[in-house]
């Protein structure tokens, strides 16, 4: 501590001098006591009155010492927290979540976000590696502007794990009024202004990770611009994630313009040190692989001893999964990632007959299930309701995360290398 912090705590009105002066003057009467008591001990037998003056002298120095301390530690975190009695359960909570398993969740959009709503109240050590390939709506007319990887995605995973107050309902804040503001939200437009004041985007994520107390960290899988390319099965070339959707076929084989984009180090040494790594859910092709196409993250996760766990999607997705079961969503990852899943999580639960037909009005359809060529593969899966009831098909947040919780328990991993 330098001259300079310690010239703070004497300036007026910071409400500590005076706690510290009593508990002080606390200190010094104990010694004085502790003194007389000595005294008392070594002089004749029956010294009763300065055993007696030196015991009510330490006990009332010991207990202006506590009330002193007591005091100056209520002063500073009332200050900084506002009411201290919370103080016990925060450490609490603190520890608790710091102690969680190091799991990294890999993808983009609602899907992942919601994975992270449920993980981030069980540990603080989350990394969340989120594609960032998208090229609509506010997000492609930001990217097209600023020259920067998307937004859009990384500002719903901020959300999900942020614990400042309101940051969630903030970050997520979609205007509907004037002409250059309309269709984009407030954390589309936060993060492209810290990447405005650091002029680098990696920076502009460190600052909003420290800004938005997360309870883990956000990070997008690449930190240059990239543009997706898929090769369809009719032998079409199709350039653009939004052009991806809706050129009308499967896709063969993904890519990434330019094939090897600038990576954190903060993402690889994630996945270096996961005790758990987790692909989805999200939209299949144009989330969940494109998240691990840098071809820096492809290999960490594929040298890394962590289990792999696929999340598979509850339904199909016009122009990308069509038609597509379980086990070809599962094929596709393996197709591009070079390592198969340890485990995939398969919705098998009910879906109520208006959600199947509101849904079957859009073109999208529950994803099937075969158990026969997982077997085949040797590949375990764990089916059952991860549905949250509502009327939309979608993950729950809980039901994930305590599937997820439980995998980790059965894991048995090796040292983790830092």
């Amino acid at each position: 501590m330098t001259w300079k912090n310690i010239s703070y705590w004497l300036k007026p009105g910071i409400r500590v001098k005076r706690y510290l002066a009593v508990a002080a003057a606390g200190f010094a009467l104990a010694l004085l006591g502790a003194g007389l008591l000595g005294k008392g001990l070594a002089g004749p037998a029956g010294s009763f009155w300065p055993l007696l003056a030196g015991g009510l002298m330490v006990l009332l120095g010991l207990l202006l010492a506590v009330l002193g301390v007591r005091w100056m530690n209520r002063s500073i975190l009332t200050t900084l927290l506002g009411d201290p009695d919370k103080v016990p359960e925060l450490v609490f909570q603190k520890r608790r979540l710091a102690q969680g398993p190091r799991i990294v969740a890999m993808g983009g959009g609602t899907g992942l976000s919601r994975l992270l709503y449920g993980l981030k109240g069980v540990t603080s050590n989350t990394t969340a590696v989120v594609a960032t390939t998208d090229d609509g709506g506010s997000t492609g007319r930001l990217r097209r502007v600023f020259d920067i990887p998307a937004v859009g995605d990384l500002v719903d995973c901020l959300a999900a794990l942020s614990e400042a107050p309101r940051a969630p309902e903030l970050m997520q804040y979609r205007f509907t009024r004037g002409d250059e503001l309309k269709g984009h939200t407030f954390g589309n437009l936060f993060l492209v202004t810290l990447h405005e004041l650091t002029g680098s985007f990696a920076e502009a994520l460190r600052s909003a990770n420290r800004m938005l107390a997360l309870l883990g960290w956000v990070w997008p899988s690449a930190v240059e611009p990239a543009v997706l390319v898929a090769e369809l099965e009719d032998g079409r070339r199709v350039r653009g994630e939004t052009a991806i959707r809706h050129a009308g076929g499967r896709v063969r084989r993904l890519s990434l313009e330019p094939s090897r984009p600038a990576v954190m180090p903060e993402v690889l040494r994630a996945l270096r040190q996961a005790e758990l790594i987790v692909l989805g859910p999200g939209s299949l092709y144009t989330s969940v692989i494109a998240s691990f196409l840098p071809q820096a993250v492809r290999r960490a996760v594929q040298e890394s001893p962590a289990p792999l766990v696929q999340v598979v999607n509850i339904m199909t997705e016009p122009g990308e999964t069509d038609g597509m079961d379980a086990f070809a969503h599962v094929e596709a990852v393996a197709t591009h990632l070079g390592r198969w899943p340890d485990v995939v999580l398969v919705h098998t639960g009910p879906l109520s007959g208006e959600v199947q037909r509101r849904y079957a009005a859009e073109g999208q359809f529950p994803v099937a299930y075969d158990p026969r060529p997982f077997q085949a593969r040797g590949i375990r899966v764990v089916a059952g309701d991860f549905s949250q009831p509502g009327e939309l098909a979608q993950h729950d947040p809980g039901k994930l995360m305590q599937a997820i919780l439980s995998l980790h328990a059965e894991s048995r991993p090796g040292p983790v290398p830092v």
